[in-house]
């Protein structure tokens, strides 16, 4: 293979994983398996107060307390953002996405993370909710996540499609009220495949949704990054 060659092959994978990024952070995302969470949603008497977007903006995490940070930016969408793209084919999936955009959140703050020596990088989206909000936020999630097993869609790059598996409770300590994570694997024109890693998790009246993405190998976003998110999250609702 060329160098010209090996350079479009780079280049277009980076253009899938951004543009299945683009999809996750703003109109929606996929699921498979058994999907259990931590912490049970039988009582809705939710604890905690619902976080402003500047308090959020501040709970985000600073470049110095990333380990090897080459950069994390924190980004404030629009209130209102418009479907940039069509819904994906299935409707669990986009159920699901939804849920990761936080579309009916009072307040969101996206996070880049940004790696030395990691080309893919990764990313989390926090949002709080006023009333149940993030209770029926983490409900929906789990319901598309039972029926949802792969899902065709549109980005930048052009058709994709992308497949969900691995849906469980986190393998670790139990981390804030509810949690769940899964997989997404999305074949590139070129040859390479996606992998990302999905933590989805509520705390109190919010939730931090985090995905890492590699080309070709799974992809793991660092649990200890997690764990402190939501225990910011958590200390700062006073529960």
């Amino acid at each position: 293979m060329s160098a010209d060659d090996g350079w479009r092959r780079l280049v277009g994978a980076v253009a899938v994983a951004v543009a299945v990024a683009v999809v996750l952070s703003a109109s929606g995302c996929s699921g498979q398996e058994t999907a259990a969470g931590s912490g049970g949603t039988a009582a809705k008497e939710t604890e905690g107060r619902t976080l402003s977007h500047e308090e959020l903006r501040r709970l985000a995490f600073r470049a110095d307390e990333v380990p090897n940070s080459h950069g994390s930016p924190v980004q404030s969408p629009a209130p209102t953002p418009e479907r940039t793209f069509p819904p994906v084919s299935d409707a669990s999936c986009q159920n699901v996405l939804d849920v990761l955009a936080a579309d009916d959140a009072s307040a969101v703050v996206r996070q880049v993370f940004n790696w030395q020596d990691d080309l893919w990088g990764g990313g989390s989206t926090l949002a709080s909710y006023e009333g149940e909000g993030a209770e029926r936020a983490f409900d929906r999630l789990r319901e598309g996540l039972r029926t949802c097993r792969s899902y065709t869609g549109v980005s930048y790059a052009g058709t994709y499609t992308t497949e969900v598996t691995g849906v469980d409770a986190p393998q670790e300590e139990q981390v804030g009220d509810e949690a769940l994570t899964f997989r997404t694997t999305t074949p590139t024109k070129d040859g390479m495949v996606m992998h990302q890693d999905h933590v989805f998790v509520r705390t109190g009246k919010a939730t931090a949704a985090f995905r890492k993405t590699e080309a070709d190998r799974e992809a793991t976003f660092p649990r200890e990054l997690v764990q402190r998110q939501v225990d910011r999250l958590a200390e700062a609702q006073g529960s």
